[in-house]
C-alpha cells in the first residue's frame, strides 16, 4: 500500500471509532445526578405506598369495626329471643 491509501485508511479507522466510542449524548446528566433522581423518585414511591397502605389499613379497621358492632347486635338479638324461649318454656311447666 502507498502513503496516501495508508493514510486514508487509518484516517477512517480513527474516525470510525471515534464515532462508535460515545455511548453517552452530550446532554446526558452525570451518573452522580441520576443516582439522586433515583433515589427521590424511590422515595416518592415510597411515601406514596405508605400513605395507600394507610389507607387500607383505615378502611380495613372501619370495616371490623362495622362487623364487630353487627355481631354484637346479633348477639344481644339472639339473647332476647333465647331469653323469651327460657320465659315461655317456663311458663309452659309451670301451667301444666
Amino acid at each position: 500500500m502507498n502513503k496516501l491509501t495508508l493514510s486514508a485508511l487509518i484516517l477512517f479507522m480513527t474516525l470510525g471509532l471515534a464515532a462508535c466510542s460515545d455511548d453517552e449524548p452530550e446532554d446526558a446528566e452525570p451518573p452522580a445526578e441520576r443516582a439522586a433522581e433515583f433515589g427521590e423518585e424511590a422515595e416518592q414511591t415510597m411515601e406514596e405506598a405508605a400513605e395507600e397502605t394507610g389507607e387500607a389499613m383505615d378502611e380495613a379497621a372501619e370495616e371490623t369495626d362495622e362487623a364487630m358492632d353487627d355481631a354484637g347486635e346479633d348477639t344481644e338479638e339472639a339473647a332476647e329471643e333465647t331469653g323469651e324461649a327460657m320465659e315461655e318454656t317456663e311458663e309452659e311447666n309451670t301451667s301444666n
